[in-house]
């Protein structure tokens, strides 16, 4: 099997990285959802260190990135790894790339002594819930994701002076 070499992000991969962001983006249908600039990312990603980058390259080449940061288990008490976003370009799947990646992510969660793996997943992306499903992952199906937007964020805080 062809093997993938690793390497942390750097500022010098910010193009690449907002364009593997917005490949997959495409790939997911949302691509008018990326708001994402290469200043925001480059301040997020290297200045406030607010999550980390990791480029997949083959033959030296990268053909890809994951992108985590860490969450917290109350109940574990320890830090996570929480998987944002992972893109391999189309050319390159089907060739064992995808496990590599989460191996390697694995074993840095581990080397990190984080107690946890997760990430969300479409559920309409059946291949990747079969590929999840193979290397051992467990289907949270018990927990529903929530979220606020900007706007509901502003509506609710509304009535808070200031938070310091």
């Amino acid at each position: 099997m062809a093997q993938l070499t690793f390497r942390n992000g750097t500022e010098k991969d910010t193009q690449l990285i907002l364009r593997f962001i917005t490949e997959l983006a495409t790939h997911e249908g949302i691509e008018r959802d990326v708001v994402a600039t290469e200043d925001s990312l480059q301040h997020a990603l290297f200045k406030e260190k607010s999550a980390e980058v990791i480029i997949a390259e083959y033959q030296e080449k990268p053909i890809g990135f994951a992108l985590f940061f860490h969450n917290f288990s109350t109940l574990l008490g320890k830090k996570g790894l929480y998987l944002e976003d992972l893109y391999i370009i189309p050319e390159m799947r089907g060739k064992g790339f995808g496990t590599q990646f989460f191996a390697h992510l694995s074993k840095l969660a581990l080397a990190l002594d984080c107690g946890r793996f997760e990430w969300w997943c479409l559920n309409e992306n059946k291949s990747g819930m079969d590929f999840y499903e193979k290397i051992g992952a467990e289907q949270m199906s018990e927990w529903t994701v929530h979220r606020l937007s900007k706007t509901e964020m502003e509506k609710l805080s509304k009535p808070i002076k200031d938070v310091k």
